[in-house]
């Protein structure tokens, strides 16, 4: 039976019918479908569609009529030779191309989240993500990235699909500063922490298998593994971190291929996940032989007491595959992440890897290699720590200040952003478009939260506010707009 790939848009005020009917009517304008080719039965073409069967003979109806098709008695339906009454076809260079039906099955699942919409005068920029610009160390920038442009015809035939040699080691290094001991065979350098984590999809999740991942949770996380088409479970997360016993439950029932987590400050609820629940996180692991994805994107931002090892750093076994990312501490366009796991996963990435784009930009990973191996990164780290804690404890007291009663937050144990609750009166449509119009650009919190899960509806009440890059002296000016809005949303006003 001929294949379509239709997929109703169910929000649509078209009804599915007419949906279904342009559809068709453009794969026979691209001669996708030509003359004298016959359709599925509309029995047929209602069941692999899961649609009704009206549904199909609706839209076939509509184009009988526009002479697109033909309807021959107890033969079926074709499309027509010559449609009747139709306008003349413009020349083929200039018909419209029929994409729609030629998209892959994994691409045709996929759906980005829709992202905020920036204010037209931006005031206060809160979004998670970002880092301070401003604290930049600029002079060090520049001669690191001059010295290795100079080097840039020595480094020209440097290719490797894991990532340059001398940064590798030089990471391998600086990671004992996590806890984690490993050998530069042990790690590979990705275009930013999404690459590392589109490999370990590729690499390791076939279409159906279960992953499981935190929920609210980081939504690149899901889109990544979305796109290997996975099924997508969610775990809990409470003051603790990730719910193990939740994750328990889960194991018990199914099979599950791969957990994806971010123990050090989870996102993006902040809290680090507990000593207690990292040693039961381990124990699911070996029992049911359950890799895990730490994602430990922010974990040289950590307040209140000595940094916590990472979880690889209790996972002699190799269970444990680590992700890291050098954008958030220096700047977002700065695409370089990195990936360690044993060496023969290491080698099946690179295979990944070569597939789209074999390599990082040699030239960038010199300069952060100089960055590295001179004590440059690890000064401007301890900087922005500092810089950035004086900023959190700011907020919190202005939040604890000004924010209207029913609001909720926690102090986040680590990174630059804490999830705040909005009060139950509060309308979050016209809360969202107060901060549009008061110029207040923060990330909502219906990005991290699957669109069918249960975490849902109440990651829809909250919002990410990040203090990295709102100077201290406008924090109280911002929160206090921050606490205008929430205000007149929670007393059903319009918010100018």
């Amino acid at each position: 039976m001929l294949e379509l790939a239709f997929q109703p848009d169910r929000d649509a005020r078209q009804p599915v019918y007419r949906q279904l009917a342009r559809f068709l009517r453009e794969l026979i304008q691209a001669r996708r479908l030509l003359p004298g080719e016959r359709l599925p039965a509309s029995r047929e073409l209602a069941a692999s569609l899961s649609l009704s069967r009206n549904t199909v003979n609706q839209a076939y109806q509509i184009l009988l009529e526009d002479g697109l098709l033909r309807a021959r008695v107890g033969q079926g339906t074709y499309v027509a030779g010559r449609p009747a009454a139709a306008p003349a076809s413009p020349p083929a260079a200039a018909r419209a191309f029929a994409w729609e039906g030629l998209l892959a099955r994994r691409t045709r699942a996929l759906a980005l989240p829709r992202l905020p919409a920036a204010p037209p005068s931006l005031r206060f920029d809160l979004r998670a993500g970002r880092a301070d610009l401003a604290s930049l160390p600029l002079l060090e920038l520049k001669r690191a990235f001059g010295q290795a442009a100079a080097r840039a015809a020595s480094l020209a035939d440097e290719a490797d699909p894991r990532g340059w040699l001398p940064l590798r080691r030089a990471l391998s290094r600086s990671l004992v500063a996590r806890g984690i001991a490993c050998t530069p065979d042990e790690v590979a350098i990705t275009n930013g922490a999404q690459q590392a984590l589109d490999l370990v999809a590729r690499t390791l999740v076939d279409p159906g298998d279960a992953v499981a991942l935190e929920q609210p949770g980081y939504f690149g996380a899901a889109l990544a593994f979305s796109s290997c088409e996975a099924h997508l479970v969610g775990i809990g997360v409470d003051d603790h971190g990730l719910r193990t016993d939740e994750l328990a439950r889960v194991l018990r029932a199914r099979r599950v291929k791969l957990l994806y987590a971010t123990p050090a400050s989870q996102q993006p609820t902040g809290v680090a996940l507990s000593e207690a629940r990292r040693h039961a996180l381990l124990a699911l692991s070996d029992e049911y032989q359950l890799p895990i994805v730490e994602d430990d994107y922010d974990s040289e931002l950590r307040y209140g007491g000595p940094p916590v090892p990472a979880l690889k750093h209790l996972d002699p076994g190799g269970r444990v595959i680590y992700l890291g990312t050098f954008s958030k501490a220096l700047f977002a366009g700065l695409r370089i992440g990195y990936v360690v796991a044993p060496a023969a996963l290491i080698g099946r990435f690179a295979l990944a890897r070569v597939a789209s784009d074999f390599n990082t930009d040699v030239v960038t990973q010199a300069a952060l290699c100089d960055l590295l191996e001179s004590g440059a990164l690890e000064r401007h780290v301890r900087r922005v720590r500092q810089l950035y804690a004086a900023r959190r404890q700011t907020l919190l007291e202005q939040l604890e200040a000004r924010m209207p009663e029913g609001a909720r937050w926690r102090p986040p144990a680590g990174g630059n952003a804490l999830w705040l609750r909005l009060p139950d009166a509060a309308d979050m449509q016209a809360f969202h478009a107060g901060c549009l119009a008061a110029g207040i650009a923060l990330g909502p919190g219906e990005l991290m939260a699957l669109p069918d899960g249960p975490a849902r509806a109440e990651a829809q009440r909250h919002v990410q506010v990040s203090f990295a890059r709102i100077p201290e002296e406008r924090i109280e000016d911002a929160v206090g707009e921050l606490a205008r809005v929430t205000r007149q949303a929670c007393a059903g006003r319009r918010v100018a």
